[in-house]
């Protein structure tokens, strides 16, 4: 499917708030409720609109601390690995990665007590370099046509 210039204002608005009337996005737009209706759909059906979620302000909800864990698993080690971290509801994150270490994860933390038990729990299965958030300059970009090579 190729995004033209009005799925594209329609995909800004969505990123920016996702509960957005559709009656909104036509008149921010310069288009019907109807049309807006079926482009959303057919990039729905195409896979371009994944879902729609919610965003948590974490530090309301007692995670304030956000930290990048870089680990390079031993032999063999992979499938427990993953296992926990599949358990552990504070990572958020688990990416195969190329470089030095072979996974980069993301985890929301409360503390620092809390941080080390986390590693503690990860660290019998490899190497661990935990880096701790101080503040982000980008958490959600938003894609506009004119910030996407197409």
């Amino acid at each position: 499917m190729k995004i033209d210039t009005i799925s594209w204002l329609i995909l800004e608005e969505l990123q920016y708030n996702s509960r957005i009337p559709l009656t909104e996005i036509a008149k921010k737009i310069g288009t019907s409720s109807p049309t807006v209706s079926e482009r959303i759909q057919k990039m729905e059906d195409a896979g371009i609109i994944k879902g729609y979620e919610t965003k948590l302000n974490l530090e309301k909800i007692g995670y304030p601390m956000s930290v990048f864990i870089s680990a390079k698993i031993r032999f063999g080690m992979l499938e427990k690995f993953n296992e926990v971290v599949q358990k552990s509801i504070e990572i958020t994150e688990c990416h195969s990665i190329t470089g030095n270490d072979c996974l980069l994860l993301r985890a929301n933390i409360k503390d620092i007590n809390h941080l080390e038990t986390l590693n503690t729990s990860l660290a019998q299965y490899g190497e661990l370099t935990t880096s701790l958030v101080l503040s982000s300059s980008i958490e959600n970009r938003i894609y506009k046509k004119r910030n996407v090579n197409i």
